[in-house]
């Protein structure tokens, strides 16, 4: 009887693995654009979030800070000025703090 119960738990644990396995090979992978991030950047001056456009083109700001830009390193400066591309909002919050905020 005790084999019984080795076998059965054996079995389930397989059964577990197998099914495991096929949601995994079975789901689509998540395929984040780099179009889709928002992105970090200089806006008149100040420190400046925006979200993609529909063409692709960002316009208007969807948030500013408080946080100008002539006050920060030049190597952030440059970098804000080409854009900085952001994938979560944890990284978001990062740069934030990173700035002053």
């Amino acid at each position: 009887m005790p084999k019984v119960w080795i076998y059965l738990l054996a079995l389930l644990c397989v059964l577990g693995l197998a099914v495991s396995v096929a949601v995994f090979a079975l789901r689509p992978f998540e395929n984040k654009s780099p179009d889709a991030s928002y992105t970090l950047r200089d806006w008149h001056g100040k420190l400046a979030l925006f979200a993609p456009g529909e063409s692709g083109e960002e316009d208007q700001p969807v948030e500013v800070y408080d946080v100008y830009t002539h006050l920060l390193p030049e190597s952030d400066v440059l970098s804000l000025q080409a854009g900085i591309p952001l994938e979560s909002q944890e990284q978001l919050q990062r740069l934030l703090e990173d700035f002053g905020l």
